[in-house]
């Protein structure tokens, strides 16, 4: 069962026997995608973008999903608090409450989506490098799973 398993993810994922470079590449495009405010339309736009920056679909699919409920809060925060610092607002807290309404709403929308594209743009830069360092520890596993095949 274990071999069907792994012969399918192969032949799905098959493209991620690829260089380092292009499985980070693959990653850190869905990493910015998740983070980039194109609310629905993540795993689409990372899945078109990998088909035409021709690195891998699965990993920039499955990397895109960054944004899943238990981290937006945290991804919104942060996109927030870049926003502020890129346009020299007041690094003051950011309130979150049931009172703040569509006028909390407007004063913050211009730096968010500032924040939120430099956050992308941050986050997919650190995951390129940390996946591009750890490709190397599992060029052994990938040679290994070439031969199998």
């Amino acid at each position: 069962m274990a071999a069907k398993w792994k012969g399918a993810f192969l032949r799905f994922a098959g493209e991620s026997l690829d260089t380092p470079s292009r499985t980070a590449s693959a990653a850190a495009l869905g990493v910015f995608f998740g983070i980039a405010p194109f609310w629905g339309f993540q795993l689409v736009l990372s899945l078109l973008a990998a088909s035409l920056f021709k690195v891998n679909r699965v990993i920039a699919g499955a990397a895109s999903n960054i944004s899943v409920p238990p981290l937006i809060p945290f991804i919104v925060y942060a996109s927030l608090k870049t926003g502020g610092l890129a346009l020299g607002r007041s690094a003051g807290p950011v309130v979150f409450s049931r009172a703040a309404g569509l006028q909390a709403v407007k004063s913050y929308a211009g730096q968010y989506l500032v924040g939120s594209f430099l956050l992308a743009v941050g986050c997919a830069l650190a995951v390129w490098g940390l996946v591009y360092l750890a490709a190397p520890a599992f060029s052994g596993k990938r040679e290994a799973l070439k031969s199998e095949t």
